[in-house]
């Protein structure tokens, strides 16, 4: 009785001392979520020798006219909510310039239409540099063609009172590399084409030239990732390792 007595009480430490190891661990994490916008001068879709170009012009390069560069620029839309909420209207930032083109051609970061990537700092918020947006995913765009509706590889084009937008969606992770922890985002990113239709902005983005739109906007929405980090995972299971050898060892000892 009393043997079954002490085994009941070893065994109940056990839960009690890995909790222990584990929340440090948790408690310094910190994961980034929330949702900020985001507006840049202006955009260029177009086509050479077969491969797409996605090009975000910089604010010294409004119109996209001189050469190109690896990222374009971008101008926070307002404070953002929860992590974000650190966030004005004077901050800025960059985003990559891509392309489906393999090998990439020089400043384009390749970022090819529904295939897994991972790409760091395919954001860049200035002044926030333990922030690490790594797009993991340029969605394919699907939905049900109409008169005022069109989705071509990753972009969704819509059409309303002579006007076109057209959307794409990039996935990744942000890890906050202050203590490795990691979030999910989605960049909603969108260009606006006046006086213009579906079939135009189609036609033209297929071209060398290109189809341009003076300003674009974006959301980014972030969610705390909801499984545990690997480095989270490996103190516990040290911990764990610990405290049974401990056991083990007490026991043993108990015996002799």
């Amino acid at each position: 009785m009393t043997f079954s007595i002490r085994s009941l009480r070893r065994g109940s430490t056990l839960p009690a001392l890995a909790a222990m190891v584990l929340l440090p661990a948790l408690a310094s994490a910190t994961p980034i979520f929330g949702t900020f916008g985001i507006s840049g001068p202006g955009v260029l879709v177009f086509q050479n020798t077969g491969a797409d170009f996605i090009r975000f012009c910089t604010q010294a390069d409004t119109t996209c006219s001189g050469a190109a560069t690896a990222t374009g620029d971008f101008g926070v839309s307002g404070p953002g909510s929860n992590t974000f909420s650190v966030l004005t209207n004077a901050d800025v930032g960059t985003i990559l310039n891509v392309t489906d083109h393999t090998p990439p051609a020089s400043p384009y970061t390749y970022l090819p239409p529904g295939a897994a990537v991972s790409i760091d700092n395919y954001l860049v918020v200035t002044g926030h540099p333990t922030w690490d947006f790594t797009a993991t995913l340029l969605e394919l765009a699907t939905c049900t063609t109409t008169a005022t509706q069109q989705c071509v590889g990753p972009f969704q084009l819509n059409a309303s009172n002579g006007n076109v937008s057209v959307t794409m969606n990039v996935l990744g992770t942000i890890t906050n590399t202050a203590d490795n922890s990691k979030s999910t985002f989605d960049a909603i990113l969108t260009g606006q084409y006046a006086n213009t239709d579906i079939a135009t902005v189609t036609a033209n983005a297929q071209t060398p030239g290109g189809v341009f739109s003076n300003s674009w906007s974006g959301t980014i929405i972030a969610s705390a990732a909801s499984v545990p980090e690997p480095s989270t995972a490996s103190m516990v299971g040290i911990g764990f390792g610990l405290v049974a050898l401990g056991m083990f060892r007490r026991r043993n000892k108990a015996r002799t």
